[in-house]
């Protein structure tokens, strides 16, 4: 699956249909910017990812399992790069988690899925 994404060794649920969109940011040199004839100097000195993911309604377990996958400081996410088509691992962060509550049924929570941003260290 092109989406599969894998948060500290533990293949996360499959996310929603177009639920993962992948940025590459480019990081520029401190020197950066524009010269007096308006041309652009600098150089790149990295490319970072960041992963914007989101999952479909899910259960209580499902939600639990995102929730401690992103819970630590820092974690490998393994994805597919779509530059190379490569499977690559990196380091990263979470935003703040969002966890929106579909209903309750019988006094148990649905989530109406989750939502979090990924950002490479």
């Amino acid at each position: 699956m092109a989406d599969e994404l894998i948060i500290g060794g533990v293949t996360m649920p499959d996310l929603k249909k177009e639920g993962l969109t992948i940025s590459k940011e480019k990081i520029w040199s401190k020197n950066t910017g524009r010269a007096a004839n308006g041309d652009m100097l600098g150089d790149i000195v990295a490319v970072k990812y960041t992963l914007d993911c989101a999952w479909p309604p899910l259960s209580r377990e499902e939600t639990a399992a995102i929730d401690k996958a992103v819970s630590p400081a820092f974690f490998d996410v393994t994805f597919t790069d779509p530059g190379s088509n490569s499977t690559v691992t990196k380091k990263f962060y979470a935003g703040t988690p969002a966890y929106p509550v579909y209903s309750y049924v019988q006094g148990v929570k649905t989530y109406a899925g989750v939502k979090v941003t990924l950002i490479q260290k």
